[in-house]
């Protein structure tokens, strides 16, 4: 062939990936196929380091294309995902606020949290649950020691004993109040570790007194710092419902007050019978009122259904579009740097086209060609992969109040933290995986069929 030569590497590659003896046994191929994978694999780390700057490119593409994709996924496991304290939230079931409608003309509603006689009647007989509780929402107070020395701003939240039940604290020192402190509204308090430090230098402080308004409360435990992403259970300071007086049930035949219902499932396949019983329990409640009925708008929800509402309970819970709008940036993201980088793999695959030429006509197959690019592609995914994913998790930790707020007003010493046990998810390192493949697919994948496809001669002849 005039005017055309091959480089002898080139050659012996061809010739050696392509050759496979007639009457090989099926293990004889396994090996020749795991040799070849390596090949590739060595080839492609000789290709990085002969196109420098193109791969600098494709690899920083990859990076920031990963970066912001498991930025998503991370957001997303960290507002949706089981975590201390909320451990279970796949098998927890919310109920966030209620409406008081008249029977007469259903015109005058009123929309708010739960009275906790609606609670105790309701969600307390549950047969399918495994624990129910009830809390209010965090407030914020003025805590201080009892001589009043040393005052800061916490988020308290007011809490029956069922709430114990139903979340993963860390207890450091003492008990949680139990049901009977609840029942004769001891005025008891379980305090973060920073409040304790905070105002006493240690969180050696069972047994101490502390004010909350200038009202004294025996810390009675002290347990771990809650992120605020924990909304259901996040606070600085846990006290019971009963020792307030003035959390009252207002007017309307007292179905509305001041309290969020959680309730923990055995698990998620019992959502449906928890909801029918709820209903049930419900349709009990309003026929022994006069005036008023209680409506739930479907609730409980599970923590997606708690997220997709939008406008509190009585907005629709958009559980799918919520899900799809997910994706549908997951997929963008993937789609445009997968598109540029496919332009820079069509462009080393033409210089490559006669060694391509070679094999096919040493009978490589179409599958084997695309395999080779693939694996070879799939090299610089990973780098490119491991860097973003790397990345991801400095963006983060460095931008947790903005990615991660969630609109509550915390005026405590609540932050916005994020602890291991959110950020390192075995599903997570999963996903980042297969978002390499699949980014590896997208920017491979066409140039490699096309490459695949060429003919013989026009490959043999590209470089004349």
């Amino acid at each position: 062939m005039k005017g055309w030569s091959l480089n002898p590497q080139v050659f012996d590659i061809a010739v050696t990936s392509s050759l496979t003896p007639l009457g090989s046994s099926v293990a004889m191929k396994d090996i020749i196929n795991e040799t070849m994978n390596i090949v590739y694999f060595k080839q492609a780390w000789r290709l990085l380091k002969e196109n420098r700057l193109l791969s600098m490119v494709s690899i920083l593409g990859t990076a920031l294309a990963i970066c912001l994709v498991m930025v998503i996924v991370i957001v997303w496991q960290v507002r949706t995902a089981g975590f201390k304290p909320e451990t279970h939230r796949e098998r927890m079931l919310f109920v966030r606020d209620g409406r008081a409608s008249r029977k007469t003309n259903h015109e005058f509603n009123n929309c708010y949290r739960l009275s906790s006689s609606v609670v105790k009647q309701v969600f307390y007989p549950l047969q399918t649950a495994e624990a129910v509780g009830m809390a209010t929402d965090a407030w914020s107070s003025l805590a201080s020691t009892m001589d009043q020395t040393k005052e800061l701003r916490a988020d308290v939240r007011y809490t029956d004993a069922g709430f114990w039940r139903l979340f993963d604290f860390e207890v450091l020192a003492g008990k949680p109040y139990p049901q009977e402190a609840v029942h004769s509204g001891l005025q008891e308090a379980v305090v973060s570790a920073s409040l304790a430090r905070q105002l006493f230098g240690s969180i050696e402080v069972v047994g101490q007194t502390m004010q909350l308004n200038y009202v004294p409360y025996r810390i009675c435990a002290v347990v771990g710092d809650v992120s605020v992403m924990a909304e259901a259970s996040h606070a600085d300071v846990w006290v019971p419902y009963t020792s307030n007086s003035t959390l009252y049930d207002n007017n309307t035949e007292g179905l509305l007050g001041t309290f969020a219902c959680y309730i923990l499932a055995p698990s998620a396949s019992d959502f449906p019978a928890i909801r029918a019983e709820v209903a049930r329990n419900v349709e009990k409640l309003n026929a022994s009122k006069r005036d008023w009925e209680l409506l739930l708008s479907g609730q409980p929800d599970s923590r997606l259904d708690l997220l997709a509402r939008k406008n509190g309970a009585f907005g629709e819970a958009e559980t799918g579009l919520l899900v799809l709008r997910y994706g549908l940036i997951v997929l963008l993201l993937m789609l445009v740097p997968a598109i540029n980088m496919s332009g820079l793999t069509q462009s080393r695959m033409r210089q490559r086209m006669e060694e391509l030429g070679v094999r096919r006509a040493f009978g490589a197959t179409r599958w084997q060609l695309i395999r080779q690019i693939l694996l070879e592609n799939l090299l610089q995914t990973l780098i490119g992969g491991a860097i973003g994913f790397g990345l991801s998790y400095v963006v983060v930790l460095g931008l947790s109040g903005w990615l991660l707020d969630t609109g509550e007003t915390i005026e405590g010493l609540g932050q916005v933290f994020v602890g291991a046990d959110m950020l390192f998810n075995p599903l997570i390192f999963l996903l980042a995986f297969v978002a390499c493949l699949v980014l590896n697919l997208l920017s491979a994948g066409i140039p490699a069929w096309r490459a695949a496809n060429n003919p013989i001669v026009e490959s043999l002849s590209i470089h004349r």
